[in-house]
């Protein structure tokens, strides 16, 4: 008999962190002891007791289950700055996330910044807009409050426009990061 020993993560309920188990597999007679190992391994990971059917068995994967969890959670970070994070109960990265992307967005629009449109004739203004449309509901609010029309002509003007890009991009770097807590890769 082929005797293994496999590291094995799992999380913990309670507080999300890492443990470390090993996990001894003794492959029986005629089947390869790394088949054996693995199995085990994945049951161990989803935390599925002997006895107990297995996250395929039971309908619908846990992995799949949390990916959609994520793209839930990353949808909502998208559609309002550190929203997935205050559904994941993480309150100082979704104050963090809101007060950033939200206070770059407003202090663009007070300086009369461009915002780009959807159908653009150079690919500077396409990614401007790909930049904008990522912060969200203040890309959309935006349109609104944008009654006086973009003042590029200053140098503030021009600032402006860069704070509203950059309140998107800072806005992704958000969705990226609960996607990946929800997806618990991240903590």
């Amino acid at each position: 008999m082929d005797k293994e020993f496999h590291e094995v993560t799992a999380q913990e309920a309670d507080e999300n962190r890492p443990v470390t188990m090993e996990v001894a597999t003794v492959a029986p007679a005629g089947q390869d002891a790394s088949e054996t190992a693995r199995m085990a391994a994945h049951s161990t990971a989803e935390g599925v007791a002997e006895g107990e059917p297995s996250s395929a068995e039971r309908g619908l994967p846990a992995r799949a289950a949390r990916s959609v969890l994520a793209l839930t959670v990353a949808l909502l970070a998208w559609l309002v700055p550190g929203l997935g994070h205050l559904v994941m109960r993480r309150w100082q990265r979704a104050l963090a996330f809101l007060v950033a992307v939200g206070g770059l967005a407003v202090s663009g629009l007070l300086m009369r910044g461009n915002v780009f449109h959807l159908h653009s004739q150079d690919p500077f203004g396409t990614l401007g807009f790909l930049a904008d449309a990522s912060s969200g509901v203040f890309y959309l609010l935006a349109h609104a409050f944008e009654k006086a029309g973009p003042d590029v002509a200053r140098a503030m003007g021009d600032y402006g426009t860069r704070f509203i890009a950059g309140a998107g991009i800072v806005n992704m770097l958000g969705v990226c990061d609960a996607y990946e807590v929800a997806r618990g890769r991240r903590h």
